[in-house]
């Protein structure tokens, strides 16, 4: 196993129940930082519904753990940030708070995705933020190259709208938002997806590869959290993608920012360094659950070093919800899935390096707590940088949680 460098010191953020895992995990050049937030040693928010406030904290919290395995802001690739959704002008906000902390910054920043959600895991919390950094194994600075096409997502300069360093390329996540801001097909999921998938397309172009590269795919989209209303939209995202696609994870929002705009999407792609297409092992463990239709995604792909492994939830081989209602069975079936696919490419769960738990929740820390210590049984600490969000409810209803991760070699 590849040698891996933890950070965890007991003055940072806690839920409130011991946990075995990491804040901050490196392992060969990639850095994995688990979700930061205004939440003190002591597991309280320090600065309740204060979402700039809070949006700085996070930061500064996230740039506390990249400095405690020898890397700084200027090393981020990729950030995720999870926040409350109140005013149409908050996402502006989170951007210039964000940007700040890239202001000297010569080098193309990193992709950035922002998600609104409802709750939080703790009352009075805002914001969570997530991150992948990249420094090289002699703490050497790598060389990156960004692409942005004239009608992808608008930020700070700062940002990226597609980044690549090394093997890897991270997308912001694109909405169907035309250059003007004028919205593509108001309130229409299926064509709104069409039109991401072409400007995703167009951005991993810039940076030579394709959606074939992509490895893992990310879509939060608004939709009442029903099988039958999921469906032609994730029919039209399958198909720009041949199979062995990517790993996938998709999540159920009840609005985005702007009324009419219907979801959010990112990937993270690899192509080799000399242009070439990179060989992907698929996994699909045998009996393993499945969507009610067929979609070209899968369960894990290992990719050099990297497996990559999609939203795993508590279903059956004909896509029917096992122990509904119930977080915590939910939650083992979940694990063990993890650790079949894991077990399928040759790794185990003492193999992962990143972890986030999407789970219904409506009760803070509670819900939090249920789902954490069971997931938390399953690895030795420090195991590995984890992140936990909850939203209203999930693609499927009776479903309550959907854990996707990332493991190295």
């Amino acid at each position: 196993m590849l040698p891996r460098q933890k950070f965890h010191p007991d003055d940072h953020l806690s839920i409130g129940i011991p946990l075995n895992h990491s804040h901050g995990i490196k392992c060969g050049e990639l850095i994995f930082i688990g979700g930061q937030a205004d939440i003190d040693a002591a597991a309280r928010v320090t600065c309740p519904d204060d979402l700039e406030k809070q949006t700085g904290i996070a930061m500064t919290a996230l740039c506390k753990v990249l400095a405690g395995l020898g890397a700084d802001s200027g090393d981020l690739v990729k950030l995720t940030a999870f926040y409350i959704l109140d005013q149409a002008e908050d996402e502006n906000r989170i951007l210039d708070i964000i940007a700040s902390f890239f202001a000297d910054q010569q080098t193309p920043g990193p992709a950035i995705t922002l998600v609104p959600i409802e709750s939080h895991c703790f009352n009075g919390l805002s914001i969570e933020i997530e991150a992948i950094a990249m420094r090289g194994q002699n703490g050497e600075r790598l060389a990156r190259t960004a692409a942005w096409i004239p009608d992808g997502c608008r930020m700070p300069a700062c940002f990226s709208q597609a980044l690549k360093c090394r093997q890897m390329i991270f997308t912001s996540g694109q909405t169907a938002e035309y250059a003007t801001g004028a919205i593509h097909e108001d309130g229409n999921l299926p064509e709104q997806s069409r039109y991401v998938l072409d400007k995703l397309q167009r951005l991993l172009h810039g940076l030579g590869a394709d959606l074939n590269d992509s490895v893992k795919a990310n879509v939060f989209n608004v939709e009442p959290g029903k099988q039958e209303d999921w469906k032609a939209a994730a029919l039209v995202r399958a198909s720009h993608f041949r199979e062995p696609g990517p790993a996938a994870t998709g999540l159920s929002l009840r609005r985005m920012a702007k009324d009419g705009l219907m979801l959010r999407y990112d990937v993270i792609a690899m192509r080799g360094e000399d242009g070439a297409r990179l060989q992907r092992e698929p996994a699909w463990p045998t009996g393993h659950w499945d969507w009610p239709v067929h979609l070209p995604y899968r369960h894990g792909l290992k990719v050099g070093d990297l497996v990559f492994l999609g939203g795993q939830v508590s279903l059956t081989s004909e896509g029917a919800v096992i122990d509904p209602g119930e977080v915590k069975p939910q939650t083992e079936t979940a694990m063990i899935n993890i650790q079949k696919v894991l077990v399928e490419l040759g790794l185990g769960l003492e193999n992962l390096v990143k972890i986030n738990a999407f789970y219904v929740g409506t009760r803070g820390e509670k819900d939090l707590w249920e789902n954490a210590s069971v997931r938390s049984k399953y690895y030795k600490g420090p195991g590995p940088a984890t992140t936990g969000i909850p939203f209203p409810y999930l693609a499927y209803e009776d479903m309550l949680i959907e854990i996707d991760c990332i493991a190295m070699v």
